[in-house]
């Protein structure tokens, strides 16, 4: 790749992932390639669509939940680690805009994300086994349950979502284990 076009795609990114990490997730390509100074073309190569655009933002995040998804699996106690990749797993869709976006939608434009979150259900699908042998879940089911409570929480006002994750976290971790709470 030439330095200009590796450093136009730098730019590229950069000013995409900026728009997400703000909000931003259905920003035009057009006004991306405005705020980056490069021609339209250009953005267009990078990513053919918005849709593509902020699967590459968030793709990095799905991607630090399979290792902490991986790092549960491996914690000697099931319910822990269940517990650790919940709340890890909605803290960071809290903070990273349009991750909840890109875990809910069945469909992905970009094969790379198409395969991390499979492996994301592979690993769900392995902690709920471990935590609950008899669920008739699905790691697919988990991710869904978990998008549903990101919403949730998001109704809550900025000061009062922390809390309210606790306590929808609680609630799901009480339903998939049954037992004292952790």
């Amino acid at each position: 790749m030439r330095a200009d076009v590796a450093r136009n795609n730098q730019k590229i990114f950069e000013k995409a992932r900026e728009a997400v990490g703000a909000g931003e997730t259905d920003l035009k390509l057009n006004e991306l390639a405005r705020r980056a100074g490069v021609g339209v073309g250009t953005v267009y190569r990078l990513f053919p669509t918005p849709r593509a655009m902020l699967e590459a933002v968030v793709e990095e995040a799905v991607t630090d939940l399979n290792r902490v998804a991986a790092e549960a699996v491996a914690d000697p106690d099931p319910r822990r680690g269940l517990d650790a990749f919940l709340r890890a797993a909605l803290t960071a869709a809290l903070d990273q805009p349009g991750l909840f976006d890109v875990l809910i939608t069945v469909e992905d434009e970009r094969e790379s994300l198409r395969q991390a979150k499979g492996e994301l259900v592979a690993a769900a699908s392995r902690l709920l086994g471990r935590a609950r042998p008899e669920t008739p879940l699905t790691g697919e089911n988990l991710l869904k349950l978990l998008c549903g409570l990101i919403h949730a929480v998001t109704e809550h006002p900025a000061e009062r979502r922390r809390a309210a994750a606790d306590a929808y976290l609680l609630l799901l971790r009480n339903g998939l284990a049954p037992g004292p709470s952790a």
